[in-house]
């Protein structure tokens, strides 16, 4: 019995500290993805879109390597909307328009703050 009970208590813990890893991790990724996007609008709407374009290409670059790892984990569906909203702003920035890159640029920053708020334990999130 109290064999049982050691190794209920070590599975549990060895859960709680991968979910705190694996909670820190996209917390730090979408922090920094979110500080990016941030810097990204301003620049649209300053009009240095040539700026904002490599910019988000090294955005892009930037989730593609770091989200792999997570996609076991995170939910996948959010992070291909990130994916998405990103292919569009890029799209937007060549094509020169600021208006369509302001509006992708939002839906990127949304779509961010979703993938980080589908990783804070709460009840609602683990049913």
């Amino acid at each position: 019995m109290v064999r049982k009970l050691v190794t209920i208590l070590v599975c549990a813990a060895l859960l709680a500290a991968l979910a705190v890893t694996e909670q820190r991790l996209v917390s730090h990724l979408t922090d920094d993805a979110l500080q990016k996007t941030q810097a990204l609008i301003e620049e649209i709407r300053s009009g240095e879109l040539s700026d904002a374009l490599q910019k988000a290409r090294a955005l892009d670059q930037h989730w593609d390597e770091h989200t792999g790892g997570l996609e076991t984990m995170v939910d996948h569906s959010s992070t291909d909307e990130v994916r998405y909203a990103l292919s569009r702003l890029i799209a937007a920035l060549e094509a020169e328009d600021r208006a369509l890159a302001l509006i992708y640029a939002s839906e990127l920053e949304g779509g961010i703050e979703h993938v980080r708020e589908r990783q804070v334990v709460t009840p609602q999130n683990i049913l």
